[in-house]
């Protein structure tokens, strides 16, 4: 009879259980999830033709050719750039090497033809798998197995994740993200302060010399472990000390390994150099005084003038070193060049400007990181566990200068990104319980609407579909496509061509790279000036302009894609290459057309004539 009970009695409790306690229902949620991310049928743009997402995807795979070919491991020049003198790139050579290393592994397997292809489609995924592990642990340290679960099925949701993550990203947005999430988790654990200080700062190191987009949140981190001693004392210099020394350890022999000797002593204000080593120097500096604060027995507010003091003279320091750096890393670039190009890229743009334009993507992209970073500022007041606490301040310290920057130019919200995943699976994790308790409907709505707010999806679909209903016909109008313009057919017959110097539009310029043997004259690519101008004034210039473009510059071909042309307003006139391709404009007897590119192609193709 007991039994009988006893079985009864649990049957009716698992029957009264949430279906979302089960793992087996949320693993599949994380499956179905990462589908929508890890499709197969986008494999087939990668390995057709090797239609890389991005720009800068294609400008990496160039490098890694290179670097493979034989060309110098601190030779960062890219010499089909405005040959014969190239253009040194700023990227890292930390992302080059796993590249390479993997398609020398996948070549004798597969073939190079292959190998290439596998190795962007298999990146992404191996970095989404670190950040998943990484999450995962860090999650279900504090809170369980499900939020663990349920960042894993919101983060292949998130406009940030479906962006860098994706088969074929091969640039260094998704490692920067491992990188910034490495860093958050260990600076929010309280137990074995060195250690895993120390840890905060050698990952910290390694994302500043991948790349200086990180640049904020270290700061962040870095001014976090200074407020954490100030506060606390003997108890939080460890971190402290351990924090300073990894991210100078780290920072210097990275440097070291990635920069040529000559280079050790020259400033550069878009990568890691002797401006930022001066920094990170500042770091482990500030962790050496806060171990000498503790044996003479500071209190609080002599530990804030020791903080204020060492960071006043490295800020000095800093300033006397590299002014220039103040300006950021674009400080040198002409009007013509920053109005015509660096303020056209999407990653430059504010947020209003791209709200104006583009409200899905804008809605998908930023609203997430501020409803996120507001969930982690609130939280952090509002929880009463030290542990919990401090990891909800580690994240909401971190998050909002890459929130703020995402306000400005949309490129912050990468390496903040990395932290909506975690805030969002807390949030629906909540909303999960609330449903189990007793509540009104309007506060149980009121939770479910916190997670959704942090979802790009369903930013995109709120402003999709009442177009959609309104007009159900309707098609969207294409106003150009870059895809289209590097069709691999079109850019194969261009490389099949007698080798020469191309005068294109701006972004045509990596794929001419990575899909033929000629050179260019100019790619979306800061350092490159002189041939940003060159593209500028001849794509929106007079035949004048064009042909003196083309022979200071010597190029012997001249491509422009019908797809992506300079547009006027009706009371300018048209620029002199937008009629030319159109076919408004007559030939000039100084442009011979190449007319055996595909049909139906969008590139255009002339041999322009010496002299």
């Amino acid at each position: 009879m007991t039994s009988l009970v006893e079985t009864l009695s649990v049957r009716r409790a698992e029957a009264g259980r949430s279906p979302f306690e089960s793992r087996l229902l949320i693993g599949m949620l994380v499956l179905v999830a990462l589908f929508g991310l890890y499709d197969p049928r986008n494999l087939i743009p990668v390995f057709d033709g090797l239609r890389l997402p991005d720009t800068d995807d294609m400008m990496r795979l160039v490098g890694v050719r290179d670097l493979l070919a034989g060309q110098g491991w601190f030779d960062p020049v890219q010499h089909r750039m405005l040959p014969p003198a190239g253009i040194a790139s700023h990227w890292s050579r930390l992302i080059d090497l796993p590249l390479a290393a993997l398609i020398l592994a996948l070549t004798p397997l597969l073939g190079r033809e292959l190998a290439e292809p596998a190795v962007a489609a298999l990146w992404p995924l191996m970095l989404f798998a670190l950040y998943g592990a990484l999450a995962y642990l860090g999650m279900h340290r504090l809170f369980g197995w499900r939020p663990a679960l349920l960042t894993l099925f919101i983060a292949p949701q998130t406009g940030v994740f479906l962006n860098t993550f994706r088969f074929g990203r091969i640039d260094h947005h998704n490692a920067q993200l491992c990188a910034v999430l490495a860093v958050a988790l260990a600076l929010a654990r309280s137990d074995r302060p060195v250690r895993h200080g120390l840890a905060a700062g050698l990952v910290a190191g390694l994302s500043l010399a991948i790349g200086l987009e990180t640049l904020p949140v270290i700061a962040a981190a870095g001014l976090f472990v200074v407020a954490d001693w100030v506060l606390h004392g003997a108890g939080a210099s460890g971190r402290l000390a351990g924090f300073g020394t990894g991210l100078l350890a780290s920072s210097v022999l990275l440097f070291g390994v990635q920069t040529a000797p000559a280079s050790w002593t020259v400033p550069a204000c878009d990568a890691l150099s002797p401006p930022w080593l001066l920094l990170a120097a500042g770091g482990a500096f500030t962790g050496v005084a806060a171990l000498a604060a503790e044996r003479l027995g500071l209190n609080r507010n002599g530990r804030l003038i020791v903080a204020a003091v060492v960071g006043a003279a490295v800020a000095a320091g800093f300033v006397l070193v590299a002014p220039a750096c103040l300006a950021g890393p674009f400080a040198g670039m002409d009007a013509l060049v920053r109005t015509s190009w660096l303020q056209q890229v999407d990653e430059m743009r504010s947020f209003l400007q791209v709200l104006r334009g583009e409200p899905d993507v804008a809605l998908a992209n930023i609203v997430p990181l501020i409803a996120a970073a507001l969930y982690a500022t609130v939280m952090a007041i509002r929880v009463p566990e030290p542990e919990r606490r401090r990891f909800f301040l580690a994240v909401a310290t971190v998050m909002w200068p890459g929130t703020l920057v995402a306000l400005i130019q949309v490129r912050g919200m990468y390496v903040a990104g990395a932290f909506v995943p975690l805030m969002a699976a807390l949030a629906l994790d909540r909303a999960m319980r609330i449903v189990r308790e007793p509540a009104t409907v309007l506060r149980r709505l009121m939770v479910l609407a916190l997670p959704l707010t942090m979802m790009g999806k369903v930013w995109a679909i709120g402003v999709e579909l009442p177009t959609r209903i309104a007009a159900p016909g309707a098609q969207p109008a294409i106003t150009g496509s870059w895809t289209t313009c590097t069709d691999p057919t079109a850019l194969a017959a261009l490389g099949r061509l007698p080798s020469g110097l191309v005068l294109s539009q701006i972004d045509l310029g990596p794929a001419i790279l990575l899909r033929t043997g000629h050179s260019i004259v100019a790619a979306p690519y800061h350092r490159n000036l002189v041939g940003l101008r060159a593209a500028i004034e001849a794509s929106e210039g007079s035949e004048a302009v064009l042909r003196t473009v083309a022979r200071d510059r010597g190029a012997d071909y001249l491509v422009l894609c019908t797809l992506a042309l300079e547009s006027r307003g009706p009371d300018k006139p048209e620029p002199f290459a937008t009629g030319l391709a159109r076919g408004s404009q007559a030939t000039p007897n100084w442009l011979d057309p190449i007319n055996d590119m595909p049909g139906g192609s969008a590139l255009k193709v002339w041999r322009i004539r010496r002299g």
